[in-house]
């Protein structure tokens, strides 16, 4: 088949992909918003026109020896298959390798006192996230929570028994479907949320009382159809455990899913992400939560799952060596997909070959075992796609549901779980601190 672009396939976010599939060029934006079925824009940051320049160099032995040896028989195979793919893109592509953007409203710089929107939205996430592990979340009493606004103020209350009530929700029509009635009736906040409807649901959550002379918070998210979140911290898995029961029985969803994705806040550099999941204690800390999570409990038989690493010896050896992640579920590897970071132009966005930082990731994808009695190998040989994109907001990844629907036995009726998401997707199944963060109005903007 030929090569695809967006002026011959306008549903798609790929504007390029080649006969085997296994070279693609998408647009990261576009991605997320298709994946949610929404006709407004996805705010973004400006795309990248030039390389960066990296300077830095190693200061410590163990740096040093890195430095030395990161030449790895991984890296320089990868290394060539992008080379070859981006080559391939270039030849098809004539304009910039994204689409036109809306960009975020910047924030001001030091000296000029503004609240970063961005702070105030994750900060309010982590907030209702912790509402999760309190034990009076899973049994709200709305006449009680009536009753507690409009009393006297306790002095002698404790934090646990006002935090529950603080927070109240109400559910109506997206405005792209205002024509259609839905009770606007606020209920106490809940950390999990299924869409029974077949199109998007706008999600209002609002203090239940304002301090006196300030107006009370209030914070619009737009749900799409079929989509359900928990939004609670990853190392609470017993928490997620017990609202994964409650609402799979009040709406009959499936407990098992075909496709499962995670993307690991693996330790790294980024203090960004790192306090967005509040972990600490390294590599082992991070090995020792995720197989808590009991993942394998989650799997479909043959199912697809996918985990993020980044180009770190250590995190592909956590997933895929003895003991790993990866023979822990019984998954074996069958393919690894390589998202290059590239700019506008489509050079890698760092010396491909730089010994600090890479300009790609890599989503290591396996099947599940088929039976219970199977025990899964990793593939002698793996298949390597490239998927090229311009980067956007910090760590913002490209949506891979257009990518992975052909890879399910019905793309019209499979079920999946995103784990670590800050985004949800129509008729996926999303858990994670921040699983409603792009959701948020704040980041979109009509078309």
């Amino acid at each position: 088949m030929p090569g695809l672009n967006n002026e011959m396939q306008p549903n798609t976010a790929i504007l390029f992909q080649n006969a085997d599939r296994d070279v693609t060029l998408i647009d990261i934006p576009k991605s997320i918003a298709m994946a949610q079925g929404r006709s407004d824009t996805l705010l973004s940051t400006a795309p990248l026109e030039a390389p960066y320049q990296l300077h830095e160099e190693p200061k410590t032995s163990q740096a040093k020896k890195n430095h030395s040896s990161h030449f790895t028989d991984v890296h320089i195979e990868y290394r060539s298959t992008i080379h070859a793919a981006l080559a391939e893109i270039r030849s098809h592509t004539s304009g910039p390798w994204c689409l036109p953007r809306k960009l975020m409203t910047q924030v001001p710089k030091h000296g000029e006192m503004q609240l970063d929107p961005e702070k105030e939205i994750e900060s309010r996430l982590h907030e209702w996230s912790a509402l999760a592990e309190s034990k009076e979340d899973a049994h709200f009493d709305f006449q009680k929570m009536m009753a507690s606004i409009s009393a006297t103020p306790d002095p002698d209350a404790t934090d646990m028994e006002t935090v529950p009530h603080k927070w109240l929700v109400s559910y109506a029509p997206s405005r792209d479907d205002a024509h259609m009635v839905l009770d606007p009736a606020s209920e106490p906040w809940t950390s999990s949320f299924h869409n029974q409807e077949a199109h998007s649901l706008d999600l209002h959550v609002r203090e239940a009382v304002a301090q006196a002379g300030r107006e009370a918070p209030a914070y619009r998210f737009t749900v799409p159809p079929h989509a359900t979140f928990f939004l609670s911290d990853s190392t609470h898995s017993d928490v997620f455990r017990a609202s994964f029961r409650r609402l799979t029985d009040d709406y009959v969803l499936p407990r098992h899913f075909d496709l499962v994705l995670l993307d690991p806040p693996w330790p790294n550099r980024s203090a960004k992400r790192k306090r967005a999941y509040e972990q600490a204690g390294g590599m082992r800390h991070m090995k020792k939560m995720l197989l808590g999570m009991d993942i394998d409990s989650y799997l479909e038989h043959d199912a697809l799952v996918g985990v993020w690493i980044t180009n770190k010896e250590a995190m592909r050896t956590q997933v895929l060596g003895p003991g790993g992640l990866f023979e822990t579920w019984n998954v074996g590897l069958v393919e690894e997909w390589v998202w290059v970071k590239v700019t506008t132009a489509g050079e890698p966005m760092f010396d491909i070959d730089s010994a600090l930082r890479k300009p790609y990731e890599v989503l290591l994808l396996g099947r599940a075992a088929p039976n219970a009695w199977t025990t899964m190998a990793h593939a002698r040989v793996t298949r390597k796609k490239i998927i090229a994109a311009v980067p956007d907001v910090h760590s913002r990844k490209p949506c891979l549901k257009e990518l992975l629907e052909p890879y399910m036995p019905d793309a019209r009726m499979y079920s999946a779980l995103e784990v670590f998401s800050r985004t949800l997707v129509a008729g996926w199944t999303a858990w994670g601190n921040e699983v409603i963060k792009y959701n948020w109005d704040g980041y979109w903007a009509p078309s």
